[in-house]
């Protein structure tokens, strides 16, 4: 039997969009497969001494995957600016768990193990490719533990094996202001006498309110690299306080 014309082009157009949203759709369900077989085999309980370049591009394009699945449109200013030459400590205001995600993503040429909260080292399938990257869990409540933590840093960056990233707020801003740096931190790069990355991050708190109907506009900045020569002569405390007051200038100028 012959379908009227306009049920053949109904049935048509049903199948045009089924087949392109199976299109769209399918690279981001067989990267996820991918990060879960490549995954698995990785020991949660052994410190490795490098990254392992595949598993941080492989990383990477889970972090893609999700942030093109949360329709988050990333803006950068001042790539660069990031040094040329030596590893370098990066540091961002905190405002959401989609932060890492945009900065490891973007900078992805410049591999960054990121100090992140143990808890953070529970998560599925992104545990493993934490640890595989090198990413530092510290215990907040263990000052012992955050020592070594330290230590281990300041010998990644020494030894110019990887980059280094903090949140120097020491968690997320629940009300959206910039809070106060932890001068602690910045005994890495001082230790390390490396250049300090200051950058912002603006938006990543609108994904999961927009999500789905609405596209989520990131706005991810470089404002300054600090070099050791120009922080010789300041204490850990007027460095955390000179990185912030940069921040919250920035902050401030998309806030007005």
């Amino acid at each position: 039997m012959t379908l009227p014309f306009y049920v053949s082009l109904v049935y048509y157009i049903l199948i045009c969009i089924a087949t392109l949203l199976a299109l769209l759709i399918l690279p981001h369900i067989l990267i996820f497969v991918a990060l879960i077989i490549f995954g698995l085999p990785i020991s949660t309980k052994k410190e490795y001494d490098k990254p392992s370049k595949f598993y941080y591009w492989l990383f990477n394009l889970g972090y893609w995957t999700l942030l093109t699945c949360a329709r988050a449109k990333i803006h950068v200013t001042g790539m660069e600016k990031l040094p040329k030459d030596g590893k370098f400590m990066f540091t961002s205001n905190h405002r959401s768990k989609f932060d890492n995600m945009v900065h490891s993503y973007t900078l992805r040429k410049y591999p960054i193990a990121f100090i992140s909260k143990k808890e953070n080292f529970k998560i599925p399938i992104g545990k493993h490719f934490m640890v595989r990257s090198c990413y530092l869990s510290i215990d907040r409540g263990n000052v012992k533990q955050g020592l070594t933590v330290i230590q281990r840093a300041i010998n990644f960056i020494t030894e110019d094996v990887t980059n280094i990233g903090i949140f120097p707020e020491g968690t997320r801003s629940t009300d959206m202001k910039v809070h106060d740096y932890k001068p602690g931190c910045f005994k890495i790069a001082v230790k390390s006498n490396c250049p300090i990355v200051v950058s912002s991050i603006y938006g990543t708190e609108n994904i999961h309110k927009n999500f789905p109907w609405k596209r989520t506009d990131v706005y991810f900045d470089i404002i300054d690299v600090i070099y050791p020569e120009q922080y010789k002569d300041m204490n850990t405390i007027e460095i955390a306080k000179k990185v912030e007051n940069l921040v919250v200038q920035k902050i401030e100028n998309y806030n007005n």
